[in-house]
């Protein structure tokens, strides 16, 4: 077997615009597994949010979220590794996003956090599987007040403000942290240090699996470094250019079972 490890975003590349992954997905990953591949997710979602997904395809093994903060195992809940944004910086960057108005909002434990719920809110929550909690007070000062230290902050708005914005932010926290973007409305915003790209390198050696023995498949901006490592770089069809000038290989679209398409064609 030419590629012993392949490592998939979940939002708009492993799972379609319906939220659902492929029919065919299940079972190309079973027989994968069955030929003596390890398959594995690495998503910006919060932990709780992909862990029931992983169960449904009868995963087992690393799960890596937040962007690569957290790196914990499917059936135990142990955490291998976790890197978080300190509850000092978490808290000036959230005054700096209050003063602009924007919607955000960060996570601690199995939940996300924010002020005040809004249609963001409620997207959020429908795509990611979370829970939220309205915090009744400016998130800045919840953070320092409950001694948050979150692996992740994340904004969103209108696609159209979204460049702008991470402009101003990296310029502002860019030194210090990674920002970019998982979906035209959202920008997030993890330590540097952190990315995809480190985690599927921690998985491939934690399994002895080198790096030209991956294959790494994402659709955006976040998949960037992920997409850099993979000794096969994929990009879904419904992916971003910059995902896809990166890649070289261009799939299926996620909503025509693109992942499965990887597995069948390059997993043998």
């Amino acid at each position: 077997m030419k590629y012993k490890l392949i490592c998939s975003d979940l939002d708009d590349t492993l799972i379609g615009s319906d939220g659902k992954f492929g029919k065919g997905l299940k079972d190309a990953i079973k027989e994968y597994e069955e030929r003596g591949g390890k398959f594995c997710i690495v998503t910006g979602r919060m932990t709780s949010g992909a862990m029931p997904v992983c169960k449904e395809l009868g995963l087992k093994g690393e799960l890596a979220t937040f962007q690569g903060a957290v790196i914990s195992d499917i059936e135990s809940g142990e955490i291998y590794s976790a890197t978080v944004i300190p509850c000092e910086k978490a808290a000036e960057i959230g005054e700096y996003i209050e003063e602009t108005g924007f919607y955000y909002q960060t996570y601690a434990g199995e939940k996300f956090y924010t002020e005040k719920a809004n249609e963001f809110t409620e997207l959020y929550g429908k795509l990611s599987r979370a829970d939220y909690e309205e915090t009744g007070e400016k998130l800045s000062e919840y953070i320092k007040r409950k001694r948050i230290n979150p692996p992740k902050i994340l904004l969103m708005d209108k696609p159209e403000k979204i460049p702008e914005t991470v402009e101003k932010l990296r310029k502002r926290f860019g030194k210090e942290f990674l920002i970019n973007t998982s979906k035209p409305f959202i920008i997030e915003i993890i330590p540097h240090g952190i990315n995809k790209g480190l985690a599927v390198k921690y998985i491939a050696e934690r399994n002895g699996i080198r790096r030209e023995e991956t294959i790494c498949i994402g659709d955006s901006e976040n998949d960037l470094t992920m997409l850099e490592y993979g000794g096969l770089s994929v990009c879904v069809g419904s992916g971003s250019e910059t995902a896809k000038n990166a890649a070289t290989v261009i799939a299926p679209g996620c909503d025509d079972d693109a992942v499965t398409w990887v597995i069948n064609t390059y997993g043998k």
